[in-house]
This record gives structure tokens, sequence and C-alpha cells, in this order.
């Protein structure tokens, strides 16, 4: 049998080798198990040179390995399919090269491959020479040392950017990077792969790996980690690594995952996402294991039973890490299964496997009330989560009989049911979220499982709701019949009330959920979901047609004290029959689910009613807060201004975008030069009226500026009110130079700034200018003033994106240095606001340092 030399050049090209540059890998990877195999005998060799020559269209690959004689390039180099490398695996710990056409590659890219060889223990050198035939020239030559060099011509100009050197670099850190045999790019001293990865060194601490493995993986994947997972398996296959619990939260089942698989080190391929079990969506990673076998073109492996038990060993791996998590830094496990919690829960449900290792380090929300917990004094938060052992074993329990777990599964109703298990001093889970209500069912059905699930959302559980006294809640229990009688939902079903009492008290009623609820839940997810068939869909419509009228259940609470004095008024009036309808609506926004455009209609309806009735009394109380406000306004009138610890500039100057560079300048002269405040009237709004606000932002004032060009009404108006109390506070009068403005007589005889909007230096010309004013001068240069810091000054201070209103509330509280100087942390936190408080160490440290 023949065959065509062009066509096998042709499908390695296009079909073997996804990429030209491959061939570089490929003599790599060839100059290493040369070395390899000479530090079988010699251990003292192992170096790899490449030195590229773009300009010439050269690259070199230089190793002083084993070498070749001239039988060894007859047999093997020359024979497509023969591979040498395979042959002395047995004898050979960590050769790559198995199929004999790695060197095929560079074919695909050479005009002409030179082969300059020696093997080790022999004198005579050989050269090997193909110009891209399949015929090839072997001549002796004089060689200096045992070892290969390859020089690679490459074909045309087209190919020069494989072998530019930052594009072999890049090519070496990705594809050998794992390599102990040192490489060393044009002459460069230092070798360009990390050789020893950070989960084989010896003798460091578990903090210390963990800080490698976190820089390791940032540098190598693009992505953020959130829990390194160390790798060393030699059973039942040998591989090593580190996986990585990600940032990204997804649980779509086929999202993308980035696995790095190298295979005796040099790098294999990616994106194997079934290298790791299918349900650890949350994990990438980089590994290295010499027991998965190549495709021909190593970029990527067979999957074979090898493969298969590799993928079983990492998902023991990532189950074994978490498990110990859990031991010993159970706080961290908590907040990792929180960060992907949708994604565990995704895993347990869609793979058992997983299920099965994983259910007991399943957290589940449930209140703080747990029997026989002692009260530390502090506050209990909303949920916490725990694990169903942990929850499982505080649940009290008669001998040989199944553990009773309190559980609801009706969405959004989190809050009602821990308040009514709170009081009770009974334990719930909310079971509500995605998943979860099958993965309850599924737990119970566990081996050495004894568990009975108690669904207070649907069942009268003693322990939660008890029936009330027939004498004592007689009104009560009136009330429930009536209300049954003439409340209806919006679809015109009715609505089966009851009455029970339950704790606490202060929760007046809870919508219950039933079979009927459930179905119509599903019944319209599925009628809203786009992927159903239509069959389905219209199954799902003609549900919720069926349930449509159904009643629904409510349950009021006999304790509560609004119950029980709606319950002794006349029942048949159509005011309190509004209030039922209210205590109905209450419960159907707590249960948000329930909520249809209809019972939207009526909340709306309702509150309208009520914002009526409330208005009717606000109108007569905002007579009385008017005349309140009329009288302390007349007081504060009466009492001296109080005056700033810092100096304030009030500017008088039109509401036109004209002059916003006029005003931009003044600011920068009076808060970063003078470290004043300049005031604008537009800048606040210490008065909702508009003449209040500026007669109070005036008063503050202990000088003014004006721009009088055109006379503008308002400015003239401004501008006589500061004459009339201006007591000795100066004024400057501001003029563009090209204006020659109509001025009221008084004003003529004053002087005036001139300037112009396009000066090359408006702040340095009014800083100056400004300053000939005697009285502005002896005010900017008094002893005694405080330093204004203005919310811009702050900004560029605080090393924190914090939000511009926060910012301008600091600047608010603290307006100078010296009220920073005093402020204390409290004080930043309590502004800063629930969530941010953490950072008011760093911003208060921050600002008093810098001013």
């Amino acid at each position: 049998m023949n065959f065509d030399w062009e066509g096998l050049l042709r499908l390695v090209a296009n079909h073997l080798y996804s990429e030209k540059k491959v061939f570089i890998r490929e003599l790599i990877q060839n100059a290493h198990d040369g070395i390899r195999r000479r530090a079988r005998n010699d251990a003292g060799f192992g170096r790899i040179d490449i030195e590229t020559r773009p300009q010439d269209l050269e690259i070199t690959v230089r190793d002083n390995g084993i070498g070749m004689n001239d039988e060894d390039l007859i047999h093997y180099l020359s024979s497509i399919g023969k591979s040498f490398t395979r042959l002395q695996q047995e004898n050979t710990e960590g050769l790559i090269g198995q199929f004999g056409i790695g060197f095929l590659s560079a074919f695909v890219v050479a005009r002409r491959v030179q082969v300059r060889t020696r093997k080790l223990n022999e004198e005579q050198g050989w050269l090997w020479e193909n110009d891209g035939s399949k015929e090839y020239r072997l001549t002796p030559c004089e060689v200096s040392a045992p070892g290969t060099t390859v020089i690679v011509s490459l074909q045309g100009e087209e190919d020069r950017g494989l072998i530019q050197e930052s594009e072999v670099r890049n090519l070496i850190r990705k594809y050998a990077d794992m390599l102990t045999v040192p490489i060393h790019l044009n002459g460069g001293s230092e070798p360009e792969n990390t050789m020893h990865m950070p989960w084989e060194k010896a003798g460091i601490t578990e903090g210390e790996l963990r800080f490698d493995l976190h820089a390791y993986l940032t540098k190598t994947m693009s992505d953020s980690v959130l829990e390194a997972i160390p790798v060393r398996l030699n059973e039942p296959v040998r591989v090593e690594g580190v996986l990585y619990i990600s940032r990204t939260r997804l649980v779509n089942i086929d999202q993308p995952r980035t696995v790095r698989v190298f295979q005796n080190r040099m790098f294999l391929c990616e994106n194997a996402a079934d290298v790791l079990p299918t349900w650890a969506r949350f994990v990438n990673g980089v590994i290295n294991t010499p027991d998965l076998t190549p495709t021909a073109a190593r970029d990527n492996f067979i999957r074979d039973e090898a493969a298969g038990r590799l993928s079983a060993a990492l998902g023991d791996v990532i189950i074994r890490h978490l498990e110990g998590l859990r031991q010993s830094d159970p706080e961290r496990f908590t907040d990792i299964i929180r960060y992907h919690r949708l994604g565990f829960l995704a895993a347990c449900y869609y793979y058992d496997a997983f299920f099965e290792k994983f259910a007991h380090l399943l957290l589940w929300r449930t209140n703080d009330r747990v029997p026989g917990r002692a009260d530390t004094g502090l506050p209990k938060p909303a949920e916490v989560l725990r694990t169903l052992p942990e929850i499982i074993a505080d649940i009290p329990r008669d001998e040989g009989e199944p553990v009773r777990l309190a559980c609801f599964t009706t969405a959004s109703t989190a809050s009602q049911y821990f308040d009514v298990a709170n009081a009770a001093g009974r334990v719930v889970v909310d079971a509500s979220y995605p998943f979860e209500s099958e993965l309850l069912e599924a737990y119970t059905r566990l081996p050495d499982v004894r568990l009975e699930l108690v669904h207070v959302d649907r069942e009268d559980d003693p322990g939660f709701f008890s029936p009330p006294d027939a004498e004592e809640n007689q009104q009560v229990l009136g009330l429930a019949e009536t209300m049954s009688l003439v409340l209806r939902t919006p679809a015109g079903a009715g609505i089966r009330v009851e009455a029970k009492r339950f704790k606490p008290v202060d929760i007046a009623a809870v919508l219950r959920s039933d079979a009927v609820t459930r179905a119509q839940q599903k019944a319209e997810e599925v009628r809203l979901d786009p992927n159903v068939s239509d069959d389905l869909r219209e199954m799902a419509e003609e549900l919720t047609r069926m349930t449509a009228h159904q009643s629904r259940r409510l349950t009021i609470n006999a304790d509560n004290s609004l119950i029980r004095r709606l319950a002794r008024h006349d029942l048949n009036s159509p005011d309190v029959r509004e209030l039922m309808l209210g205590v109905y609506n209450n419960a159907i926004l707590a249960n948000q689910e329930l909520i249809t455009k209809q019972d939207a209609a009526i909340f709306h309806h309702q509150f309208q009613d009520l914002i009526a009735k409330g208005l009717e009394l606000l109108e007569v109380r905002e007579e009385l807060l008017a005349s309140q406000e009329r009288m302390r306004r007349e007081e504060e009138r009466r009492r001296p201004t109080q005056r700033a610890r810092h100096r304030i500039f009030f500017m008088i100057t039109p509401f036109a975008d004209r002059y916003t560079p006029l005003i931009s300048a003044c600011r920068r002269v009076v808060e970063e030069r003078w470290k004043a405040q300049l005031i604008v009237a537009s800048d606040q709004h210490a008065d909702h009226r508009l003449l209040e606000n500026v007669e109070s932002l005036m008063s503050q004032a202990h000088g003014f500026l004006a721009e009088i060009t055109h006379a503008n009404p308002n400015v003239m108006f401004e501008l006589g009110a500061a004459f009339a109390e201006r007591h000795r506070r100066p004024f400057a009068l501001l003029r563009e130079q090209s204006q020659s403005p109509d001025l009221p007589a008084d004003l003529r005889s004053l002087l005036y700034i001139d300037y112009t909007l396009d000066a090359a230096d408006l702040d340095g010309h009014l800083n100056q200018e400004l300053r000939k004013n005697t009285q502005i001068r002896e005010l900017i240069d008094g002893a005694g003033w405080d330093s204004y810091v203005s919310p811009a000054k702050l900004r560029s201070i605080i090393p924190i994106n914090l939000q511009q209103s926060v910012i301008e509330r600091l600047a608010t509280r603290f307006p100078t240095a010296e009220d920073w100087a005093r402020a204390t942390r409290e004080d930043v936190a309590a502004i800063l606001g629930k969530g941010d408080e953490d950072f008011a160490d760093a911003i208060l440290n921050r600002t008093q340092h810098k001013l």
C-alpha cells in the first residue's frame, strides 16, 4: 500500500491539528522525551533552548537529550507512526509522545526542516534534511555534544506571527508550564515555564499552600477563586493539581466549565467538562495525570474506563474537601454553600449520586429558636443555615418513633411562619426555594433516615395551630363564619375562614396552602413556560380554569387584638366588612405568590379609600402644622443668626448655563485656594419656599460675589437684599468685559471685576482681582477660621466609591478639617448607614491623615 504525501499533509493540517502553532508544542515534547531518556542514565543534563528569528522565518528548538544516530533517524524520525518514545515508556517514566506523528506537524508550516543530532556515547553526528516532500537527505556532520537541534524554516510571510517571541512565550506557558525541564527562550537566563507547581511543595503549612494555590490560579485562570481544593491521588488513579470552586454563580446544567488537563505534565485540553462529575458545575481547575489516553492530535483524551475512574475520583476529592471544611472551618463552609446555594441544590436535584453523598451537608433555612438552647440576650437573626442532621438532632422525639420535622413550601411566607415557629418554641424549615421541596422529600427516603415531614402551611399541627375555646372565643368564631360567607376572591371563589389560636399574637391571619393552591401554582408555571408543548400548555390552562373558582383557606388568629376588636363590631356594617377584606388582603400580601392582577386591583381600590379617609385628617392637621411652622419661622427670624466657624461666600448669579464656567471658577478659587465655602442658591434648600431659602442661605454668608452683567431681575433683587443687611460683609461685583450693562444708578459708582469666560487662566485672574478688595482680603487672610472641606475634596480623599449623596452628607456633617479631626468612628458609621458602616474606620483614618 502506498500513501499520498501531500494528501497526508492536508489531512494533518486541516483535521488532525486544529492550529498551526502546535508544531512548536510537538518539538518541545520531542526534546523533553529525549532529555528524559538521557536522564535515566545521566541525570546531570536537561535543558531546552528555543530561538526565534522571525526576520529570517526560522525557529530553532535545541535540547541536550539522548540524541539520535542514523538508524534512529531512518527507523523512527523518517517513519510516520513509529514512535521510539512509545517503545521506551515502560523503561522511562514521564515520557509524553505515543504516536510517532508529532514531528510531521512541522511540515504544515515548513519549507524545510533540518535536524542536527548526535547520540549519547557516540562520536558521529548526523544532519537530516527534508524540503517538505517524502524524500529526505541524511549525511554525516560534526555535532559538538550529544543532543538534537531542529531548525524549521517557514514557507511564507503569512506564518511569521507564529514564531514571534511573545507568541512562543505564551505557547510555552500554556502547553509546557508543568514540564520539569527548563525551557529558555532567546537566551533568557530564567526559564519560561514554572516547572514546579504549588501543590508539589513539601514542608509548607496548609495556610501557605492555600495562599500559593490562590496565587497560581489567579495567574493561570481567567476566573475568580472562591475555594481552592488541592488534588493528590495515587489510587484509584494517579492525578495531582488543584480544583477550585468558582465565584461565578450559574446553575444551568450545561454551563461551560474550565478544567485544564495535563497529561504527563504536557497540556492536553482545557474545556473537558466531563473530566469532573456532571454535578460539579461550580468547580473548575488544573489537573495533571498520566492515566488518560490522549487523542492523536493531543488536544483531548479518549473517554474510556480510565477517564470514568478519574471523574469519580475527583468527585470524591470535592466531597471530602467540603466535609473537611465543614469540620475545620464551619463559618467558611456556610458562606460557600450560601454563595452557591442554587448550584448545590441543582446538583443534588439533577444527580442522585451527588445527593447521596452530599445530602447531609446541604444547608437549610430555619428559625433560630432551638429547644433547650440558652438565650444569650443578643438579637436573634431572622434565619440560620443548618444541616438536616443538626436540625433533626434538636427535635424531641419518642423512643422508636420517627422525627417529625416541621416545614413549609409556600414561597414568600418565610417571615410569618418563622414568627409562628419562634413563638411556639419550635423549629421549622423553609423549603420554598427551587428544588428544596423535592429534595426534602427525597431525604426522608434515604437509608437509615426516619423522618416524617409536617407541612405547617397545609396541616393543622397542634404545636403551631390549636382550636380556640368555643365559649371564650364565640365572637371570633362568629367573625370567621361571617367572613366565610361574605368574602370572595377576585375570581368569585369563596374563602374558607377558620379561627385558630397561634403565636405570635400580633399576626392577624395567615393564608394556608392546600392541594388546590399548589396545583394552581404548578399550572401557572407550566402555562408561562415558553418551552412546553402546546398539549401540556392546554392542559395547564384547563386546570387553571377548573381551579379558578376553588375556595382559599384563611386562618385568623383568635388571640390577635385586631381580630378580637373587629369581632365585637356589627358584622353587617359595610365598613366592618371592608375591614374583613383588609384582613384577607393583608394575608395575600404576606403570601406574594397568590397575588393576581385582580387582587392588585382590589388592593388599589381599598388603599385609595384608606388614603381618602386619611386625607380628611391630614388636611385638618396640615392647617395646624402650617400655623406652627409660621410661628417657628418667625421665632427663628427674631433670633440672631448663628455664624459658621468657617468662611462662607454667597454667589448671586443668573440661573443660566452660560454662567456655569464662571460659577465653577469661583468655586475653585473660594474652596480650593481660600479654604472657604461657596454657596449658590440652587446648591441647597434650607427652606422649601424659594424666597425663604435664599434668605436663609444669604444670612449665613460672610461675603458676597455677584454677577451683574445683564442686570438680571433676580440678581438685582438678591443684591438689594444683601445690601440691606450687609453688616460690613464685603461685596465683589463681576461683569463680562465685552458687555456694557445698563445698571441702576446706585451700582454705577461701585468697583467691578471684569472677566472673560474663555480666559486662559480664569481662576488665577479672579483670585488676583478679588484679593485687591481690602475687605475680602482681610476676610480671607484673617486668623481663627476653620478650613472648609468641599464634597469634591472629600471625594478625592476617600478611596471608597461611595454614592454622591453619602459624600454630601459627610461634607454637611463635617464641613471643616477641624470637624474631621474631632470626628469619631461612630459619627461616620451613622452617616454611612447599614451595609457600609464597616468602611467607617478606613474613611476616618484616611481623611484625618490627608487633612
